[in-house]
């Protein structure tokens, strides 16, 4: 089994019943209903290195002397 992180959560007593009740008819406890809970709820995010849009700083080549600020350059100069 992986190691695992204590955690103290706060809930209201019917919610706790209806955990307690799931957990009795599953026959788990209510840590592992919680657990498959935040699993189903909570996706693992991939690596920075993972998004497309990150990936392409630093591709563009341009003029180090350019004083244009980023908006004039993505934007268009203001008028």
């Amino acid at each position: 089994m992986a190691r695992m992180k204590r955690l103290q959560i706060s809930l209201e007593p019917e919610l706790d019943a209806e955990l307690e009740r799931t957990a009795r008819i599953e026959g788990v406890s209510k840590a592992e209903i919680v657990r498959r809970s935040v699993r189903k709820e909570i996706k693992p995010r991939g690596s920075i290195w993972d998004d497309p849009l990150f990936r392409m700083f630093g591709t563009l080549k341009g003029d180090p002397n350019d004083k244009r600020s980023v908006d004039d350059i993505v934007y268009g100069p203001r008028e």
